[in-house]
């Protein structure tokens, strides 16, 4: 877990594609947040999350998760029409 700041989540919100955070709580970083090992840098006094990374890789879940429902329904339906 990480921590950052209003206007970080508020880029982020609106379309950023990174999003820095600090590895302990501070005055201005103060929303803690957890986000995938992968797709953080670390730097020195703070960690960088690469949001497309992990807007790419929620996307790869959501195909192959509509993928397999997809071919089970079809096994259900194809029940109907013997």
């Amino acid at each position: 877990m990480v921590y950052t700041t209003k206007e970080e989540l508020l880029n982020a919100k609106n379309g950023g594609t990174t999003l820095v955070a600090s590895k302990t709580k501070t005055k201005d970083a103060e929303y803690q947040i957890s986000v995938p090992l992968d797709a953080c840098d670390i730097l020195d006094d703070s960690v960088r999350v690469n949001l497309a990374l992990i807007q790419q890789s929620i996307e790869d879940v959501g195909k192959v998760i509509g993928e397999a429902m997809s071919a089970e329904l079809a096994k259900v339906f194809s029940k109907f029409t013997e």
